[in-house]
């Protein structure tokens, strides 16, 4: 039969002749520089009869330059050919539609190999570039040889422009020379080049069965550890270790945070060290600072607070970095808004990478947890002049009250971006597993945790714990006491015995006198048919007091209302706004109750009405109304939010009042003269025939004396003056001067009323105040007694050494023990006044003081008479100070937040301190602890359940500090107990608490031992190489009873950003099975995306089972993988838009609209466009602008239109950040076994 001689794969293909061919021979020698299956795939069928096939592959030469361009080591052994392209090839068919027929391909040839029918060698050296393909043997008379330049490919045998030469003439090709002289035939040119190649059968075959071809599966243990690599490939982001100085410095946890930092700055650009309070982050910190500057990257500029400035600085230049300030870092306190904008200036006139940060350190972060803040805002605006930069967050409590407040620091250390990573989510509701956006999870889950507590539910963190440690993990790194305890991560000090000293808890119970008890008690019935219009104060019921959370009348008439109208049969309930629970209880008790002081106190507190801080509710639309007819009034806006606070006003007053009665008589009766002034300022213009607010009274007392027709024509001409300026767009220009005028109308107002409750007030702080002053005179003060007694029976007893610090939370009450202290102390204690210091929020030079205190762990120089060995102070000390100098710490007030307790306690008890116990003491109540537990509770309860700010308005209150925390206490209360083993082992359980950042990713942390234990042995180079697209068998374990048809599958989508280019990968589980109603040849395939975390709980096991089976996985694997795909798209590109508006934005943008061209689709660039949260926050101080000059004026300013514009053009610069999806390929797949 004649064949074409010239075959170009034009006119005819080469596999079309070797087809014709191969059915007439047994025997096949083939030379090629390349190999592929899916060229084999073309032949297969005729080889299965052969007798003898022999397949010599060459080598296809990269070029110079290439191996030079990409510093290619061909020499390598992952490079080594053609192991590593044909394991690539290989790889690649894991995602090929004929996956099922090349699977065939490789079973067959596995079957050719083991019958010893196919034989495999490489040509290593000199290069065999030749082609060749020779059919028949030696002595067959009817050999067919072809040669040129088609590869044994697809390629090559059927669309690659070749040329190849086909000679029928068996004379030529079983020739075999008898001399020199003579040319080889076909044959004899092949057996030459046979006998001096490298066998490869053996390596070849095994290539094929590990493939995703292959049918040979990978042990299920090999499997896991793959799935871990692929799911956490920052583990094997490599990093080179600290030099040696350095690495002798840390503990071993510090060591390893620090390398697992610098893998999370490099991969995201910012990180987050959490760990507990007292494991030395700074020393963490300073290690990644002192490797920075030694690879070059110098440019260091720390943020910390004022108060750790100087420590700072004493840590860094000291002997174990031995750094400079100014040469090898800059340092800024968080309050230097000066110095930080200064920075933002230059960095402004100076683009240049050279002198553009490299790291910003970030100390105490969680105080940039406030977006609004204009210190955030700062911060972020000179972190975005620094693009380039780093960004190391330092917290050890970056969650205080929202999962939106790590949001923010992470966001900060973002550079604004609102766009992080994806992870799984589901919402409670019982909707469908989702891909988003981390922050946007955030918001969600803690959106669904606020609308709980609303309702008085206890929340289920563990439902999201998935999507939660799915996204921190990128952020975080965390240490914990117990962990590093645990696994044995720390090193002892000489002389220690324990890594931290173990906290013992103690009370120092104090009580009044009992004559003290008996004139408050008898004060209060003197004063009944007086002070209190005949109602017994002393007979109040507190817990149906504090149910009454909005008043709009004073307690004497409230209350004396409410207990006629329950002698009448009213339902009190709805009409007062309290649980029904408490619609049998009565607003007296009936029986008279002998109390102590601060419960007897604390009950007079409550007929207090504040007036002056509510006089909106005076006005007879709202006194004495009940709650569901001021809803009815309908009230909006700002005139809605300034009612909601009036009516509250006394919730936050009470708690805070009753937490300064406990922590010292003193500290009450100041509030109470402050309130007393306020009463007499609101009062003297209320007699005048003005209702001035609290805030413009203090504006006419400091700028106006006694004119208040001034003010008022200030405010006057300051309208007018914003009328014109609004119409010409420069409202901002004009200052507010002035104050409102609003008559005291009889005719709006129940003016006498108003008087009337002034006056109430103003005898019952009278009454307060005499009351307290009784209790302030020496040796009345029960608890300075008690507490005094105590320090002086612990510090003679020397077992905690001879320092002590002592924290309250009020400035008030250290200012009253640095009045007190020395003239009880003075006989006790020599030198008290010489060896004492008293700091508190009003305090300056707190680091030297600290430094004073604690000199061995400050590492300062003091001078024995300059040494202190008491220290007062209020929280200002209890962040990120290292005072462990001491080993005996005082509690002076209740605190109320275990976050504060354990921050204290860190003070004294953290690495570094000497002492094997250190003593913790509370100062407590000894008879009204539980009512005051109780109360405290309930109030903080009530006012997280209200719908005002008022919690964060100290002008309001008119207190330095506002201790409203919103803090669960729930089996805190033990700290308190009398039995001391008790307390301390409760203290224990709260420091070993965890919160959601405690939970640890299990599956990460197997990974990196894993890794750590195999550094030097092969193994991980052997699991990674293990090929994307192959099939395995899930664990012995896993259960037999579910669908037999189901199938995991981890596939990667990959694709870019749009607008820059940027390649971006995405992971993802997806269980694929038939539909279980009805399997069979025509039933659907179902796929659907399941959890991270619950996918690896399936794939997980351990080292005895890595057993490797037989293939025997009886699915249509294209079809399977074609579904899961298709899911994995719609994942990746059914991504909402970044920022999301809301509903009086969308409003705004109606309004604003006809402004601007018609062709703009403002909704769509602000969506696709706000990408930071500077730009978000600016569309949300305009939204609030349009609306509120639409309301007022029925239009919007030409500034606003301007501000608008400005970022609408900004955000059109700006192009678009859509993902777009590339490519889709399966990674891994897991059947039952």
């Amino acid at each position: 039969m004649a064949y074409p001689q010239f075959i170009d794969n034009s006119r005819k293909k080469l596999s079309n002749v070797l087809n014709e061919i191969a059915p007439k021979y047994k025997v096949l020698r083939i030379a090629t520089g390349y190999w592929d299956l899916a060229g084999t795939l073309e032949l297969i069928n005729d080889f299965e009869q052969y007798n003898k096939i022999q397949l010599l592959i060459g080598k296809e030469p990269i070029a110079h330059r290439l191996q030079t361009q990409y510093n290619i080591d061909m020499a390598a052994p992952e490079n080594l050919f053609p192991d590593a392209d044909i394991k690539h090839d290989l790889q690649e068919y894991g995602n090929s539609e004929e996956l099922e027929q090349l699977r065939d391909t490789a079973k067959k040839l596995v079957k050719l190999i083991k019958s010893n029918t196919l034989e495999v060698k490489i040509y290593r050296t000199p290069r065999l570039h030749a082609k060749a393909y020779i059919f028949g043997e030696l002595g067959d008379a009817d050999s067919v040889g072809i040669i040129g330049s088609s590869n044994f490919t697809r390629a090559g045998l059927t669309s690659n422009a070749e040329l190849n030469f086909l000679t029928e003439d068996y004379h030529i090709v079983e020739f075999k020379p008898t001399s020199d002289k003579q040319q080889n035939g076909h044959i004899v040119w092949f057996d030459e080049l046979w006998q001096d190649a490298e066998d490869w059968t053996g390596e070849f075959s095994k290539i094929i069965i590990d493939s995703p071809v292959g049918d040979f599966t990978y042990g299920a243990y090999d499997v896991y550890i793959k799935t871990l690599m692929e799911v956490f490939p920052e583990e094997l982001q490599s990093v080179d270790p600290f030099d040696k100085d350095i690495e002798e410095i840390l503990h071993p946890f510090q060591n390893q945070n620090a390398l697992d930092l610098r893998r999370k700055l490099d991969r995201l650009g910012v990180a987050m060290l959490s760990d507990s309070v007292g494991l030395g982050k700074t020393i963490t910190a300073a290690a990644i600072i002192k490797q920075y500057i030694e690879e070059g990257q110098d440019n260091i500029c720390i943020i910390p607070p004022a108060s750790l400035k100087r420590q700072w600085i004493d840590e860094l230049e000291g002997e174990r970095w031995n750094l400079r300030e100014g040469k090898d870092f800059r340092i800024i306190s968080q309050q230097d808004s000066g110095r930080i904008q200064e920075q933002i200036e230059y960095f402004q006139n100076h683009k240049s990478t050279r002198s553009s940060i490299d790291l910003f350190v970030i100390d105490e972060a969680h105080n940039l947890r406030n977006q609004g803040s204009s210190r955030y805002q700062q911060i972020l605006e000179l972190f975005q002049e620094n693009p380039q930069a780093k960004i190391l967050l330092l917290t050890a409590t970056p969650i205080n009250n929202s999962l939106m407040d790590f949001a923010n620091q992470i966001q900060l250390g973002s550079k604004g971006d609102l766009v992080s990573l994806n992870v799984p989510y589901i919402s409670k509701k019982g909707s469908n597993l989702e891909y988003i956006d981390f922050f946007e999870a955030l918001k969600r889950i803690q959106s669904e945790a606020t609308r709980a507590e609303k309702r008085g539910e206890q929340f289920d963190w563990d439902f999201h714990r998935n999507t939660l440690v799915s996204g921190i993990r990128h952020y975080l790194v965390r240490s914990t006491r117990q962990g590093v305890i645990k696994n044995e991560q720390m090193n002892l000090l000489e002389g220690q015995t324990n890594l931290f000293p173990t906290s013992t808890i103690e009370q120092f119970p104090y009580s009044y006198l009992q004559e003290d008890d008996d004139f408050v008690y008898q004060s209060l019935l003197k004063a009944k048919n007086t002070m209190f219009e005949n109602i017994s104060p002393t007979l109040l019921n507190l817990d149906l007091a504090s149910e009454l959370t909005q008043r709009t009348s004073h307690p004497l008439d409230l209350y004396r209302n409410i207990a006629e109208e329950k002698k009448s049969g009213i339902a009190l309930s709805e009409k007062y706004g309290f649980s029904n629970k408490f619609e049998n209880e009565s607003i007296f008790l009936a029986v008279e109750e002998k109390l102590s002081v601060i419960p007897a106190i604390f009950k007079a507190i409550n007929f207090l009405g504040f007036a002056p801080y509510k006089p909106d509710t005076y006005s007879y639309e709202i006194y004495n109304k009940t709650i569901s007819e001021i809803r009815a009034l309908n009230k909006k806006g700002n005139e809605a939010g300034k009612l909601r606070t009036q009516l509250a006003i006394h919730n936050m007053l009470h708690i805070t009042w009753l937490k300064r009665l406990e922590s010292s008589t003193a500290t009450l009766k100041k509030s109470v003269k402050n309130y007393q002034e306020r009463i007499s300022l609101f009062e003297k213009w209320l007699n005048k025939g003005y209702i001035v607010s609290l805030t413009d009274a203090a504006t006419l007392d400091n700028e106006y004396g006694e004119d208040i027709d001034k003010a008022f024509e200030d405010y006057e001409k300051y309208l007018s003056e914003l009328d014109e300026a609004v119409s010409q767009g420069t409202e901002q220009d004009v200052k507010k001067r002035g104050i409102e005028k609003k008559e005291a109308d009889e005719s709006i107002y129940n003016i006498s009323q108003l008087k009337i409750d002034i006056q109430r007030d103003k005898n019952i702080c009278s009454f307060l105040i005499d009351m307290l002053t009784k209790l302030e005179e020496k040796g009345h003060d029960g608890k300075l007694n008690a507490f005094v007694d105590a320090i002086v029976k612990r510090l003679d007893e020397n077992k905690y050494g001879k320092k002590l610090l002592v924290f309250s939370f009020f400035s008030d009450t250290i200012d009253y023990l640095r009045e007190r202290l020395p003239e009880v102390l003075e006989d006790r204690i020599p030198n008290f006044s010489r060896r004492a210091e008293f700091v508190s929020g009003n305090s300056t030079a707190v680091e030297d003081i600290s430094k004073r205190f604690s000199p061995n762990s400050k590492k300062a120089h003091v001078n024995k008479q300059d040494e202190l060995d008491f220290l007062f102070a209020t929280d200002v000390l209890s962040e990120g100070q290292n005072l462990q100098d001491a080993g005996f710490l005082v509690n002076y007030d209740l605190h109320w937040n275990p976050v504060r307790m354990i921050q204290r306690n860190g003070r004294i008890n953290r690495l570094g301190s000497t002492y094997d116990n250190i003593l913790i003491a509370n100062v407590k109540p000894h008879a009204d602890l539980e009512f005051y537990l109780k109360l405290v509770r309930r109030l903080e309860h009530k006012i997280a359940t209200i719908n005002n700010t008022v919690g964060n308005d100290q002008s309001i209150l008119g207190e330095k500090e506002n201790p409203i925390e919103f803090h669960d206490m729930t089996g805190a209360d033990v700290i308190y107990d009398d039995d001391s083993e008790k307390a301390s082992k409760a203290m224990e359980d709260l420091e070993n608490t965890g919160d959601i950042l405690d939970w640890v990713d299990n599956y990460s942390i197997e990974l990196r031992k894993f890794l750590n234990a195999h550094k030097d042995d092969g193994e991980i180079q052997r699991i990674q190489n293990i090929p994307e697209g192959k099939w395995n068998y899930l664990p012995k374990s896993t259960d037999s009873s579910q669908n037999p048809d189901e199938i995991l599958g981890l596939y990667r989508a990959k694709g870019k950003v749009s607008a820059t280019g940027a390649l971006i990968e995405d992971i993802g589980f997806v269980s694929i099975a038939k539909s279980a109603a009805s399997r069979g040849p025509f039933s659907s395939i179902r796929p659907g995306y399941i959890q991270e975390q619950d996918a690896l709980q399936i794939i997980q096991t351990t080292p005895d089972d890595n057993e490797r089976f037989s293939d025997e996985i009886s699915v249509n694997r294209s079809d399977y993988i074609a579904e899961g795909k298709a899911e994995i798209s719609v994942q990746f590109e059914s991504v909402a838009p970044v920022y999301s508006i809301k509903q009086q934005g969308n409003r705004a943008l109606e309004i604003i609209k006809g402004y601007f061209d018609p062709s703009y689709d403002l909704v769509g660039i602000i969506k696709k466009g706000i990408r930071y949260s500077n730009d978000k926050r600016t569309f949300e101080q305009i939204v609030r602008e349009v609306n509120k000059q639409n309301k007022e004026y029925g239009a919007v300013t030409p500034r606003i239109i301007k501000n608008f514009e400005a970022l609408l053009n900004k955000l059109l610069l700006a192009e678009s950040e859509e993902k777009k999806l590339e490519k889709v390929e399966g990674v891994l797949f897991y059947a039952k076994p």
